[in-house]
């Protein structure tokens, strides 16, 4: 069954006049086409055949049948295009009038069935006398006129609501407009400060460079790596004479303690209490003969401990050194001198300009150096080495290359890190920005209700739904919330674009929490003007599909638009 809102017209008639030959002529006959719009009365008009009968040819162009056989509750074309007024053709459809109220269509099929169809409220589907069909339409009409004005009037306030809708969208993406030009200028300066700083940090690692080639052409880096060199081998060398002198020490040690005195070989004899005495640095050999076997071992291992401890400068700390650069080592030097320096330099009376505003430095230093001539003068002190403040504009003369980069460096890296992060917060506003149009509806109305959410209590659950953000199931009785999905798009129906009204009235929220054995929790909204935010009924549609029908003004469209709307949907299916 279709239906359609068309303007009420009345039922044409089309007359045939039939030219008779010269000795006899025929009336002219008019005969009303049951079931044919007057819209369409205009393709129904009799032919004269080759016969010299009145035909008519099918609607498809298929075939020419007699004029009579028009509704004749025979099926003669293949399109139905016949028998419009009967149930003989199953692909037909009937004209309903319906003065008073909206005229509409019906199959065919359902001509003179014996049910009186509400669709025809004027009773013009049964007219072959199996059942009285009263014409109702006009207080069919009447109540639909009555129920459309309350619509009408529904949408005029949700109209205005939307009006406010609109104007905070808008609002809304003018500020985010702004805030693009603002971030694009704050881009722009950025990036001139980053290449700027990049400049400088080229410059300095340039001049450092330089610098670090001539300390590396000094006399003192080269002395410096003489001495790394012979500090190296003398580590060496120590190195191995502690492996060998323990290895002689172990020799001799298995020499003394298995040396049998009866063979009275008076060499062997000498050599091994000479060994004796030197591991324990006995002054007198016979208190070294009376010390028990105990005392001896210990003297013994005190004795090598003693050779083999490397004192201030264990090998750990001379590869610390061997791995230094000169230059470092170099570099220490200068920074010890300028600490020590300013130790000396760096006592509080001349420091205390580092605490005061800048403005009143140049009256503190003055009355500085008056007091200090004054004690000069009156041999109170003597001449005195002054710490002038430095500008905060101008570094040291004695400040290191290494230090210079190291700042250089680091400003550049905070403005690349300041630059990449204004390049995204812009590109997230464009993004946004983009949205507008397609997802917070044409004149951006749903931007209003972004993240905004109302509910609904079903008894065993409460359904949540929030505008552009997520559906949830929460059980009444406690226990954990269920996603029912998180909004994805508009669903658009009968392939409409952005441009129709029809556009914005479903949603997809998907990808929610995944069902039993099933699949993951997903929620199809069904939108429809209100003039409150509201959902109005809930139904698991399929397993683990739920819809939902939400009422809210900003789908409220103007009632001129909306008719003119629907007429267009009216054509688009005729």
């Amino acid at each position: 069954m279709v239906r359609f809102n068309l303007a009420v017209a009345a039922l044409a008639a089309g007359a045939i006049s039939a030219s008779a030959s010269a000795s006899a002529s025929s009336p002219t006959t008019t005969e009303a086409l049951r079931g044919i719009s007057a819209a369409d009365a205009a393709k129904y008009q009799a032919i004269k055949t080759e016969s010299g009968q009145l035909g008519w040819k099918c609607l498809d162009g298929s075939k020419e049948i007699p004029w009579t056989a028009i509704n004749d509750d025979y099926c003669d074309c293949a399109d139905g295009s016949d028998e419009r007024g009967t149930s003989a053709c199953p692909n037909s459809a009937f004209y309903c009038a319906n003065s008073g109220h909206l005229p509409a269509y019906i199959p065919s099929s359902r001509v003179d069935d014996g049910i009186c169809d509400p669709e025809c409220c004027d009773g013009s589907d049964e007219a072959d006398g199996k059942v009285h069909c009263p014409d109702r339409c006009e207080k069919v009409g009447k109540e639909y006129r009555k129920k459309m004005a309350e619509l009408d009037n529904l949408r005029r306030a949700g109209a205005k609501i939307r009006d406010k809708y609109i104007a905070d969208g808008r609002k809304q993406k003018q500020l985010l407009e702004a805030e693009i030009a603002k971030l694009q200028i704050q881009e722009q300066v950025a990036a001139e400060k980053e290449a700027r700083l990049k400049n400088q940090l080229t410059r300095a690692e340039t001049s450092d460079k330089a610098a670090m080639d001539a300390k590396i052409k000094t006399p003192l880096y080269a002395k410096l790596s003489q001495h790394q060199q012979a500090i190296k081998h003398l580590n060496h060398k120590n190195a191995a004479l502690k492996s060998e002198l323990e290895t002689l020490t172990l020799l001799l040690d298995d020499l003394a303690k298995g040396y049998n005195p009866n063979y009275q070989d008076m060499a062997v004899k000498g050599a091994v209490l000479a060994y004796k005495q030197w591991r324990t640095s006995a002054t007198n050999s016979a208190e070294a003969q009376g010390q028990s076997t105990v005392d001896q071992l210990a003297a013994e291992k005190r004795k090598l401990t003693q050779l083999l401890d490397e004192g201030d400068w264990p090998a750990s700390k001379l590869s610390a050194l061997l791995a230094q650069d000169p230059l470092d080592i170099m570099e220490g030097g200068i920074a010890d001198q300028k600490r020590l320096t300013t130790e000396w330099e760096g006592g509080l009376l001349f420091r205390i300009h580092e605490y005061l505003p800048d403005a009143v430095v140049p009256y503190f230093e003055a009355m500085v150096d008056t007091l200090l001539d004054v004690l000069i003068k009156a041999n109170v002190i003597t001449d005195v080495k002054r710490m002038r403040p430095k500008s905060a504009s101008s570094p040291s003369s004695t400040e290191s290359e290494a230090e210079s980069i190291t700042s250089a460096r680091l400003a550049h890296s905070n403005a690349a890190a300041q630059l990449s992060r204004i390049t995204n917060e812009l590109g997230s506003c464009r993004e946004k920005l983009s949205q507008f149009s397609t997802r917070y509806g044409r004149s951006a109305e749903f931007k209003a209700l972004e993240n905004k959410c109302i509910s609904k209590d079903t008894g065993e659950y409460t359904y949540e739904y929030c505008f552009f953000g997520r559906a949830t199931q929460i059980p009444n009785n406690g226990g954990a919330h269920i996603s029912l999905g998180t909004f994805a798009n508009f669903n658009p129906k009968n392939d409409s674009t952005w441009q129709q009204d029809h556009y914005w009235l479903q949603q997809i929220y998907a990808r929610g929490q995944k069902c039993w054995n099933g699949p993951q929790r997903s929620t199809l909204v069904q939108l429809q003007c209100g003039v409150e935010n509201s959902i109005e009924h809930v139904f698991e549609a399929e397993k683990c599909i739920y819809s939902f029908t939400v009422a809210t003004p900003a789908v409220c469209f103007p009632v001129e638009h909306s008719q003119k709307q629907a007429h267009h949907d009216v054509k688009d299916e005729l």
